[in-house]
């Protein structure tokens, strides 16, 4: 990152480079199934772009890429490895992956690392930024310097990307199956966002004492079912609440970047949930940002009714 640069400008434009690799460049929602691969998402294989070679794009996950050629425009992996030593006509991004960037390497923008290794020879070429954040064992020990906080940290990226995994299950779920009720309650998201926040806080808060008094009451019978009830409650709200929130996240990002055709809810909605599972990531602001998509959540999907009401709370007018 240069220096003296605004972290919050820094953030937004980590967020628009993630949110374009994520979405190919502006590539339409068909583009997802087609059957070229430079359009799909890769799966633990290899993919080695040999000198000569030209593709347009690369998305995988757990997969060791190879750019000893030309991508037309960006590489994105999860996890795995990256090693450029052609040229990328945009961006490099990379999750928890051990990046190595050559000394003949051109990469035409940004080099964005979040977690993982980052290793640049030099000679190599970066047209605009290099972002590197160590998260997870890596950043855990740049911290605290000692051993159990290594571990601590590992297992923490751990949980984080096996919750992402399912969370992604869930939204393509939800979305999929009431798309209505989560573009109803996104939009509200936008224009009633402190009515929205503030609801999610107070349900909290009465969700919190719920759970007290139910573990309170578990050596009575009626305590079993009431926390089981609470619990399920809890989880019901949370994934439709998350839904929402993450298709108005991907939603406003890709019109900040200047996508004019948003892809389908259920690909809008994964993408605002992976960005904002890696903003989770961030040390302090990350934490901070994680409870208030959780209290607008919670508030969304108790004021609309799950996306089926203006305002659960409104008067009715005669």
């Amino acid at each position: 990152m240069k220096k003296g640069k605004n972290y919050i400008t820094f953030t937004l434009k980590l967020v628009a480079i993630v949110t374009m690799a994520l979405i190919l460049a502006k590539t339409a929602p068909a583009a997802w199934y087609k059957f070229d691969r430079t359009a799909e998402p890769t799966f633990k294989e290899e993919i080695i772009i040999s000198p000569g070679e030209t593709q347009k794009n690369i998305l995988a996950f757990g997969s060791r890429v190879v750019v000893e050629g030309k991508v037309e425009e960006s590489v994105v992996v999860f996890g795995g490895e990256i090693t450029v030593s052609g040229e990328v006509g945009r961006s490099v991004v990379g999750f928890g992956s051990k990046v190595t960037v050559r000394s003949t390497a051109i990469i035409r923008e940004d080099l964005v690392v979040l977690g993982g290794t980052l290793e640049k020879e030099p000679g190599c070429t970066i047209g605009q930024d290099t972002v590197f954040i160590p998260t997870g064992g890596k950043f855990a020990s740049e911290i605290f310097r000692k051993g159990i906080f290594f571990q601590l940290g590992t297992i923490f990226l751990a949980l984080k990307l096996i919750s992402l995994f399912f969370g992604i299950l869930l939204t393509i779920f939800v979305a999929g199956i009431f798309p209505r009720q989560i573009y109803f309650a996104a939009g509200k998201i936008r224009t009633d966002f402190w009515p929205i926040l503030g609801t999610g806080f107070l349900a909290m808060i009465i969700y919190a004492g719920l759970i007290l008094l139910s573990a309170l009451l578990l050596l009575v019978i009626i305590g079993i079912p009431l926390l089981f009830m609470a619990i399920l409650a809890g989880l019901v709200l949370k994934v439709f609440g998350g839904t929402a929130f993450s298709y108005f996240f991907g939603e406003s990002f890709l019109r900040a970047v200047g996508v004019k055709r948003m892809p389908h809810i259920i690909w809008t909605a994964v993408i605002g949930l992976v960005i904002v599972t890696f903003l989770g990531l961030i040390p302090v602001l990350g934490f901070i940002f994680s409870l208030v998509v959780s209290l607008v959540g919670w508030g969304v999907a108790i004021r609309t009714r799950f996306g089926t009401l203006d305002n659960w709370f409104a008067r009715k007018r005669s």
